[in-house]
């Protein structure tokens, strides 16, 4: 299990971004099986936030992302979220992606 705290806390710009970014209304299971396609790159678990709340959301979607913790994959919770429309439409961006294609 990782020790989070060892990690910095975020400061009050970085706070600010994760609230405006992220839709804390929605379960951050559900938010990966939507977008975790859409992130090259992600940092927000690397802080520590002041509103336990947010905290505990953004670790969960670190975990996610990362498979720690015993975190379910992409694939279970695409299955449980999206229809099968939604996750052809994923697959189908990644193998472009994937393949140098970029959609546009």
């Amino acid at each position: 299990m990782r020790d989070l705290t060892e990690l910095p806390i975020a400061d009050p710009g970085r706070e600010a971004d994760a609230r405006n970014l992220f839709p804390f209304e929605m379960a951050p299971e559900e938010y990966a099986a939507r977008h975790a396609h859409e992130w090259y790159c992600f940092s927000f678990d690397d802080y520590r936030y002041a509103d336990p709340a947010v905290d505990r959301w953004i670790q969960r979607l670190g975990d996610i992302l990362f498979r720690r913790e015993g975190a379910p994959s992409l694939d279970e919770l695409r299955a449980t979220y999206l229809t099968a429309d939604e996750r052809r439409a994923i697959e189908k961006r990644e193998e472009e992606e994937a393949a140098g294609v970029d959609g546009l």
